[in-house]
């Protein structure tokens, strides 16, 4: 294959929802794209609606829930998450594994930075919901940063 036809693969992204209140809104998350969310008192029957509509025999592309704690923060979900995500998501599970990770719930902290940077994640660009953070070259970063979820103004 020539280098002109060579075609840029897509960056494998997961969307992790750490938003205890997010619900309903989970429509939002494109289809076919894994979705890891908080199971929380909102977040559970949109879950519970949608995954079998969304879940296709396969967790890479659906729906998946995560049991957090009720005196814990969203940051708290998400970092006590993160090697789990890995262990389904990572090189030893998904070829390519993933790259690229959009947080709705959660701003980006010194705790969230040095968690993600054990896992390769290099860079981050802040949304209005959360971030999107990913690894590897800038080239990468204009596929997620465009490819993020939608963004709300309230």
């Amino acid at each position: 294959m020539l280098a002109g036809e060579m075609k840029e693969k897509k960056p494998y992204k997961v969307h992790v929802i750490v938003d205890p209140v997010f619900g309903q809104r989970l429509r939002e998350i494109q289809v076919g794209e894994p979705v890891w969310i908080a199971d929380t008192e909102v977040n559970r029957p949109a879950y519970e609606t949608l995954g079998p509509e969304r879940n296709p025999g396969n967790y890479m592309e659906g729906l998946s829930s995560f049991k957090v704690g009720r005196n814990t923060s969203p940051e708290d979900w998400l970092v006590c998450e993160i090697e789990t995500i890995d262990l389904h998501h990572g090189e030893m599970s998904h070829n390519p594994p993933w790259s690229v990770i959009n947080v709705i719930g959660a701003k980006w902290s010194p705790r969230i930075e040095d968690e993600l940077s054990r896992f390769g994640f290099e860079q981050h660009e802040d949304t209005a919901e959360g971030f999107v953070a990913w690894k590897g070259s800038a080239n990468q970063a204009v596929h997620a940063i465009g490819a993020s979820a939608p963004q709300h103004d309230g």
